[in-house]
């Protein structure tokens, strides 16, 4: 029977949700970087000047190439500790039917550069529409505390009521002016609202002159008082000079079906593009291409080109949501049980922990699983989840959050960076926290748009099978073999052979080699090794980094994690090499294990220095030397260098520029050594460990270091 090809296969996934009445919505958060992400802002920071100009050239392109007349703005999210401001999201809004929302792309300035308005053009802007409203009477000048000769916006009181613009008089005056709090937000967010009495008007329109901006705050608002704002504003200017507009505030609420939102969010090193919610595959695939694409056109990435060559994700996920059009309409809420049987099935294949996230995964990463964390977790997760199944109705979304919050989390107990994350689903403490979403955070991004994509069919078709047929598997205590085992490629691999076996036999018949390409961009082969009658194959598998202790960093409390160790794994070509040879690594025999006919072994070693890290007594053991000893003559037959970082020079000169000049990096960090050949190395028993069957672990052998290694210093890798 020939396979069904990727869009057939999406069809069918889509005619069983019809056919069952399920509304399944799903969204994404991919995220993207420049060519040279070494400032801060690419690095750990949030926020930064460049990074906004690229969400502001991006959300031109989206809007020139795909959504003529939407409105850009620049809504404020989340206020973090230990940072100056709440983080910005540039916000493309689309009306999807009766017209433009903003047919004027040029008034707006959507790039980094400085606008081109006099201070005064606030004033006269507030003027223009407070008397079009005819509410000039209200109007109140904006004053910071460091300079209250002069005025730095201007504010109106403002609300929509019935149809009409109404406004009120707040209590300030020439003898008590309006003084902002001190930032360098915008004045909208810096009204002291505890100073008005208890029954004013609380919602404001504010104009300012910011670096030539003209500023113009929206204050909160449903969606039909903001079209009329928006269309307000656009007849009240039109024919006249204001330009270099930069609309912020509040995004409308209660818009439903009728907007189209995509959101370009400030996070930690990245630029995090929300992707609308999309009612099937499809469209979640046009909605991840139109961004990938309006990122490219701008000069941004999908990847990150190490310093040693090596090609890593963006490093800030390409996390996956699902959901429904309502809470009325939600699967997940319709019927609870249905987030047992995912919580199951998840926890039972370890390639959707690993193979789609980043190269380093486990308890310190940011989307660790659930028996990644405390110990009791998995036992009381099972709790739940029995108990869940046995209520005799139907809990709602705020129970649900009650059974989960406290249990889905990281070992810090942080809600949000975990596998499975709830923060959005029915979190009653979180303003963002109702929508419904269950957010898969352990994927990231790949350097092909459309392998991303595939991987939203992948998880759409398994729940899918979740949906048609609950997964009711008890789970599984995999103790110290999940990461002896499935840190290595050819267990993931096997893993993801099951689960599309799984969907095959519940009629989705997803194939495998599908996924091929995602296998070989994780787990790339770092090198090979010509054998007498076979070759040693060295892939790249993953690996954990150990959190380190609390250390405190001025106000904030901080935890590095340890990330001097790597992890390859070793194949052998057959096991009948065996019997003629057997395979050193810096002088420790590889104890190889049968894996469905392959001879197998995953390789742990220091490769770098770092601090503060563990065993400080462990030296580098980069480069690695692998040498194929003769049985009989036990003279060294193959011999090769792996170095996990310049093989030539302590450090690198900046990043690879381009993606031929990585290649060259990875190619000469495996070398071949010559002058072992005939030589008869002294052979190191390996020192083997109860949980480890799979793992050589380097750091515990005695110690054989090659002189002339090199070594480098990582930078420490913080967690909040």
């Amino acid at each position: 029977m020939t396979p069904p090809s990727i869009e057939q296969l999406a069809s069918r996934v889509e005619d069983y949700l019809r056919a069952e009445g399920i509304a399944l919505t799903m969204g994404g958060e991919p995220t993207f970087i420049p060519a040279q992400p070494d400032s801060p802002e690419w690095t750990t920071a949030a926020m930064g000047e460049e990074k906004l100009g690229y969400a502001r050239r991006m959300t031109a392109e989206l809007i020139r190439e795909i959504y003529p007349g939407a409105l850009a703005m620049q809504v404020f999210g989340k206020w973090y500790p230990g940072e100056p401001l709440p983080r910005w999201n540039c916000m493309l809004l689309h009306r999807k039917s009766g017209g433009p929302l903003w047919p004027e792309t040029e008034r707006l300035l959507l790039d980094d550069v400085a606008g081109r308005n006099p201070a005064a053009a606030a004033e006269a802007l507030m003027q223009t529409v407070a008397g079009q409203l005819e509410l000039r009477d209200y109007v109140v000048p904006a004053y910071d505390p460091e300079r209250a000769d002069q005025a730095v916006g201007w504010v109106l009181p403002l609300d929509y009521v019935e149809g009409k613009w109404v406004s009120a008089s707040w209590p300030f005056s020439v003898k008590q002016p309006l003084t902002l709090f001190m930032g360098d937000s915008p004045v909208g967010l810096r009204i002291p609202l505890g100073d008005l009495p208890e029954d004013a008007m609380r919602t404001a329109l504010t104009v300012e002159v910011r670096h030539g901006a003209l500023e113009v705050f929206i204050p909160p608002l449903d969606w039909v008082g903001f079209q009329a704002l928006i269309e307000f504003f656009h007849q009240t200017i039109g024919g006249s000079t204001f330009r270099d507009l930069v609309f912020c505030g509040y995004a409308p609420t209660a818009a439903g079906d009728a907007l189209l939102k995509f959101g370009l969010a400030a996070d930690p090193g990245v630029l995090e593009v929300n992707l609308p919610p999309a009612d099937t595959w499809v469209e979640y695939d046009r909605h991840l291409r139109y961004a990938a694409r309006a990122a490219a056109a701008v000069g941004l990435e999908q990847t990150k080109r190490q310093l040693n060559g090596a090609i890593h994700g963006t490093g800030g996920g390409a996390h996956l949501a699902f959901g429904g059009p309502s809470a009325a309409a939600n699967p997940f809420l319709l019927e609870p049980k249905r987030i047992v049987s995912l919580l199951r099935y998840w926890q039972h294949h370890p390639a959707l922990s690993y193979l789609f996230t980043g190269q380093y995964v486990g308890p310190g990463s940011q989307a660790p699983r659930v028996d990644e964390g405390p110990m009791h977790g998995l036992y009381e997760l099972e709790v739940a989840c029995e108990g869940i199944q046995a209520m005799p109705h139907r809990p709602d979304g705020e129970l649900l959050d009650q059974f989960y919050r406290n249990l889905l989390t990281d070992s810090s107990g942080n809600t949000h960076r975990t596998e499975i994350c709830f923060d959005k689903f029915c979190n009653p403490a979180a303003p963002n926290g109702r929508w419904g979403i269950i957010e898969l955070r352990a994927f990231e991004t790949f350097p092909e748009v459309g392998i991303m994509s595939l991987l939203g069919l992948f998880v759409r078709t398994i729940l899918a099978r979740l949906f048609k047929a609950p997964y009711t598997g008890p789970l599984q205590r995999f103790g110290a073999a999940l990461h002896d085992t499935y840190f290595l490629p050819a267990f993931l691999w096997e893993d993801v052979q099951t689960i599309c076996a799984d969907l095959a036999a519940h009629g989705f018949p997803f194939q495998a080699e599908w996924l091929a390409p995602v296998l070989e961009f994780r787990c790339p082969s770092v090198g090979q090794l010509t054998l007498p009658g076979g070759a040693l194959d060295v892939r790249q598998a993953f690996e954990s980094f150990p959190l380190m202790a609390e250390e405190s960093q001025g106000a904030s409390t901080v935890r590095v994690v340890d990330n001097s160790s790597d992890r390859l794994q070793l194949t052998l070509s057959g096991p009948e090499l065996l019997q003629q040879g057997r395979l050193l690594v810096n002088g420790v025999e590889v104890p190889f294990e049968c894996v469905n006919g392959q001879m197998i072994c995953g390789v742990r070693y220091k490769c770098a220095s770092a601090y503060p890290a563990l065993h400080p007594h462990v030296p580098i053991q980069s480069p690695l030397l692998f040498e194929w000893v003769d049985l009989h003559s036990g003279q060294t037959l193959s011999a090769a260098r792996y170095h996990f970082w310049n093989p030539h020079a302590p450090v690198y000169q900046g990043r690879p520029r381009n993606a031929e000049e990585a290649r060259q990096r990875r190619i000469e960090r495996w070398q071949p050594a010559p002058e072992r050949i005939d030589q008869l190395p002294q052979v190191i028993p390996p020192k083997l460990s109860p949980e480890f069957r799979y793992t050589l672990d380097l750091r515990r052998q005695s110690p054989m270091q090659e002189a002339g290694s090199n070594s480098r210093q990582p930078e420490p890798q913080m967690r909040g």
